[in-house]
């Protein structure tokens, strides 16, 4: 067995026709691009590509293994040039009665399995081209339909303010999937939580946590990753490894400081300003909203609200390591990280091979110290809020020296 670096929380934007797939995504994340790039540019060995059930992308999927682009294999999984593994996938839009919206990955081995869960969910998705619609069934629903089709069900974001499982539809996973609960093996983090955040929760000690880009975009992709030590890059496997079975696990969790994703803190849109402080701020100080249309709840302010327990982990729980994407990094421009991935060959080779001394050739000092102290966290970040981003401000002050050698 050995390393695999995964991200399974990939967007389509437009499928083979051109037609849009994910609004919100970029025109350039077409299914053979995202594979080549995840590939070639990123260096993953597994990516999941989670608008698969849609109508287009689907016959897409298809044509690649008529052509044979992509092979599917017997452990399931779609395998391109004995590279790169594509895990099938969609995701859905979950209701409750109660009007509370969350996000769900199905994933699925075989194309057989993706495109019956295709063909069941137009009983319930009025369009089924487009991604991440809302299917009208309960998440618990949904999940029974992913399993009857052969799939498994990982809840998203599971803290994002607007369309996740804690931040719209329930203070415990386990009410929203009554019995099913123990069958979900992983719950996707976001960009705004960390391991150590979510291990406040005591619902979710027994719950493999993996991180994904959701990427919207070519650049965007592995921005989030996961790291799995599997005995080959193929479905069977990584359900193994989700379940910590077999020797098969999740090694570590790459995520980027919660500081930089989008709704780490709660955020006032009426005082349009962010509201901080060492404990949940869970309504606005200066004007006193606290309704969702005119306050968004933070990840970390919504987890403290929802346990004052300290961080609990289980002796299961890898390490979350917190990191700088490249093509984040302050003075890095597309120039200099296109001579990185040329020397090094992938982003995942600059990120966790390259060193000082092979790096400031290249860069130059200043930068050379940023990437290697942003791969583990060391800088020091401006908070992100109410859907903007945070941003890198600079090294660590204890990190100002370090060593070329």
């Amino acid at each position: 067995m050995r390393r695999y670096y995964a991200d399974l929380h990939v967007h389509i934007g437009r499928n083979g026709r051109g037609q849009p797939v994910k609004i919100t995504a970029s025109p350039d994340l077409v299914l053979h691009k995202v594979v080549e790039y995840a590939w070639q540019r990123k260096g993953l060995d597994l990516v999941g590509v989670i608008d698969c059930a849609c109508t287009g992308v689907l016959q897409d999927l298809r044509a690649l293994v008529d052509r044979g682009h992509l092979l599917e294999l017997p452990e399931g999984g779609l395998r391109h040039r004995d590279q790169i593994t594509l895990i099938p996938g969609a995701e859905v839009e979950a209701v409750e009665s109660h009007g509370g919206v969350s996000h769900h990955l199905c994933y699925f081995p075989y194309l057989r399995n993706l495109s019956e869960f295709s063909s069941v969910m137009r009983r319930y998705i009025t369009n089924m081209e487009l991604s991440s619609q809302r299917c009208g069934l309960p998440a618990r629903d949904l999940m029974g339909v992913v399993q009857a089709c052969g799939g498994v069900l990982v809840p998203a974001h599971a803290f994002t303010p607007h369309k996740s499982v804690y931040g719209n539809a329930a203070d415990r996973l386990s009410d929203l999937f009554g019995d099913l609960f123990e069958d979900i093996p992983a719950l996707e983090l976001g960009l705004s939580a960390t391991a150590e955040l979510a291990d406040r929760l005591p619902e979710l000690a027994d719950k493999t946590f993996v991180t994904n880009s959701d990427a919207h975009s070519l650049e965007r992709m592995a921005r989030e990753y996961t790291v799995m030590r599997l005995a080959a890059p193929n479905f069977r496997e990584l359900l193994l490894a989700w379940r910590r079975q077999q020797g098969r696990r999740v090694e570590a969790n790459y995520g980027v400081d919660p500081s930089l994703g989008r709704y780490h803190r709660s955020f006032c849109l009426v005082c349009e300003q962010p509201r901080v402080g060492p404990d949940a701020v869970l309504k606005c100080p200066e004007c006193g909203a606290f309704q969702r249309k005119d306050f968004v709840r933070g990840v970390f302010d919504r987890i403290l609200e929802l346990s004052c327990l300290p961080s609990n982990p289980p002796a299961h729980r890898p390490e979350y390591i917190l990191q700088v994407p490249l093509n984040q990094q302050t003075g890095l421009g597309m120039r200099r990280l296109n001579q990185l991935v040329a020397a090094f060959g992938n982003e995942m080779n600059v990120i966790h091979e390259a060193n000082m001394a092979q790096l400031v050739p290249l860069v130059g000092y200043q930068l050379a110290e940023q990437i290697v102290a942003a791969r583990s966290g060391q800088v020091t970040m401006q908070a992100s809020a109410g859907g903007r981003y945070g941003k890198l401000m600079g090294v660590a002050a204890a990190h100002d020296q370090l060593s070329l050698f």
